[in-house]
């Protein structure tokens, strides 16, 4: 096992991320990926909207399958309301689940790190 600051910081055996990837995050490949030792990112768009998962319930599952580490990405675009509304709600719905590493994209993360 390689010892960094990654592994040190995120809790996990290998320093390596599985990235968030829309359509195909799906819990069982998050699990996965966590139970092999690396950083999962799950993709809140693909979990519910994909794969029919409730947020919550989707995280709640994917703790029964690991109890290694998850991540989350939160896409920040702020273009609508309604999407900007929903992820900010993910986001509150991850740290209520215990999530402590995000992931962001698409925009500027400001409000993102000053809500995690």
């Amino acid at each position: 096992m390689v010892s960094t600051r990654l592994t040190k910081d995120a809790g996990t055996e290998h320093p390596i991320i599985c990235g968030a990837m829309y359509p195909c995050s799906n819990p069982e490949l998050v699990a996965a990926a966590a139970e092999g030792g690396g950083l999962a990112i799950m993709q809140p768009v693909s979990l519910t909207y994909v794969h029919g998962w409730d947020l919550r319930e989707g995280i709640r599952y994917m703790r029964t399958l690991t109890d290694k580490p998850i991540g989350f990405n939160a896409l920040i675009e702020k273009g609508s309301k309604k999407y900007f509304e929903k992820m900010n709600g993910w986001i509150d719905i991850a740290l209520e689940e215990g999530i402590r590493f995000f992931v962001t994209s698409l925009g500027k993360p400001d409000w993102v790190c000053e809500k995690v």
